[in-house]
């Protein structure tokens, strides 16, 4: 029996794991969580990538080395990015994948993001996983470890999927010296697109600014070389490469769930075009705003609002195949009409590229990014708002979930609880991945969102520090 300390159980998240490298997610745990996955699903090879952490090779070979010595045969993608692992696990023979990365989070961390099949591990099949690492199960066995590079495969399948060729345009792209960058600029030059490309060299230390292209402050170098280079937009991809975040050609940064909205709409009328009678499902998590969600009516979709977590999307896309998309205000997007349905960077950049290319070019009379958006409604909002969360989580829900009732709102309790009002709403979640509560608020005016945010402070002001969430309320 291993029993595993408070600290390594943390790591052990809603859809993935994920920790502070060296203590507690070090080379023994990585050993120990390869042997419990071969004893989980039962495998006969698994393909495991990594990203470029300096604690990624470590991890990367101790998972591996637990996984060979209970017989499972290993297919080591190197150094990808996390779609590449999520395109092994459908176009090689392998019983599923690991890739060894802590997304955007700070050089300090690292973890691991699991497929089973080709679908990803979350909620009770992450803590099922967890409780065989720490009863100390294990098969044996002597299992091979073959080398395979697979990127060239991943991005002629990109390409062959994101409908070229495109129009000549110019846009800039920013990697954010993640793993990503190299495989970005390779695709940019099999698209034929003109791109001004911003730390595509992989640096583990991040030192331009965090990748994380769904936070203003990491997209200010992107924006300045939008406008100098007169580009029609600019992409930001994320640290492991299945998120993008994108600014306007006046550099503006657009809020992902708005860029959600264009894909949206986007693949409703090409079902609607196909079937004209259909209503397309189209998933979003609780962090949106609610323009999506009328103007997926509008475009006669059917709104599908879930909790938060890339895992869930993914399953909740195989449990209804008729939906085309998905997407979250992370900048997860989920395509699932000639695309298997996973988050790719990468894929998500052509379709944008391929569906901006379908109009003339704003000189030539075609509209411009932020005119493409404009359509929509965009309704004074927050940010997500994160907020140190102090005391115990399920406690403290309760609290507000308690308090929230007695507003008049209709309580949405899927994930931590969204209040909608007729005309704005709030959501309190508790992060699935830091120690945090993150919030969020939107109304249809400045004087609406203002009225939420005084109820907000009356109802649960005593319960949390609103400091942060008061002050993002737009001026």
């Amino acid at each position: 029996m291993t029993n595993l300390s408070d600290a390594a159980n943390s790591v052990f998240k809603a859809y993935d794991i994920r920790g502070i490298a060296g203590e507690p997610l070090n080379a023994h745990l990585a050993k120990q969580i390869g042997a419990a996955l071969a004893v989980q699903i039962s495998p006969k090879s698994i393909a495991v990538g990594r990203d470029i952490r300096v604690s990624s090779p470590e991890l990367a070979n101790s998972l591996i080395d637990g996984l060979v010595h209970s017989g499972v045969n290993v297919i080591d993608l190197g150094v990808v990015p996390t779609g590449a692992m999520y395109h092994a696990t459908h176009h090689l023979d392998v019983d599923g994948g690991v890739m060894v990365t802590a997304s955007h989070n700070p050089p300090e961390y690292n973890g691991f993001k699991i497929n089973r099949g080709t679908s990803s591990m979350a909620g009770d099949a992450i803590i099922e996983l967890r409780d065989i690492v720490s009863s100390g199960k294990k098969s044996t066995g002597k299992g091979q470890v073959e080398k395979y590079d697979i990127i060239e495969d991943m991005l002629n399948a990109i390409v062959a999927s994101s409908g070229i060729p495109m129009r000549p345009m110019s846009i800039v792209v920013d990697a954010g010296n993640a793993v990503p960058g190299p495989a970005v600029a390779r695709l940019m030059d099999l698209l034929n697109v003109n791109a001004t490309l911003l730390y595509c060299d992989p640096d583990p230390t991040f030192p331009n600014h965090p990748p994380d292209p769904t936070r203003p402050s990491n997209m200010v170098d992107l924006a300045q070389a939008v406008i100098s280079e007169c580009a029609e937009f600019g992409i930001g991809i994320d640290g492991d490469g299945d998120r993008i975040g994108i600014v306007d050609e006046r550099g503006q940064f657009i809020s992902p769930d708005r860029l959600l909205t264009l894909f949206a709409i986007d693949t409703i009328e090409v079902a609607r075009a196909n079937e004209p009678n259909s209503e397309p499902p189209i998933i979003f998590d609780v962090k949106c705003s609610m323009s999506l969600e009328e103007s997926i009516i509008a475009a006669g979709g059917k709104p599908i609002m879930m909790r938060t977590g890339h895992s869930f999307l993914k399953q909740a896309l195989k449990d209804l195949p008729s939906c085309p998309f998905a997407g979250e205000m992370s900048g997860h997007f989920f395509f699932n009409d000639n695309w298997p349905g996973y988050d790719d960077a990468l894929y998500a950049s052509a379709r944008l590229l391929e569906l901006v290319s379908r109009d003339p070019s704003p000189e030539n009379g075609g509209p411009t990014m932020s005119q493409r958006l404009s359509i929509y409604p965009n309704y004074p909002a927050t940010g997500e708002v994160k907020i140190p969360l102090k005391g115990l989580r399920n406690e403290l829900m309760n609290s507000i979930i308690d308090r929230l009732d007695t507003s008049g709102a209709r309580l949405n309790t899927s994930d931590g609880v969204r209040a909608r009002w007729a005309d704005g709403w709030f959501l309190c979640r508790p992060s699935n991945t830091e120690p945090i509560l993150v919030m969020r608020a939107e109304g249809r005016s400045k004087k609406i969102l203002l009225g939420i945010a005084k109820e907000i402070e009356e109802k649960i002001g005593d319960l949390v520090d609103l400091s942060t969430f008061l002050s993002d309320i737009p001026a």
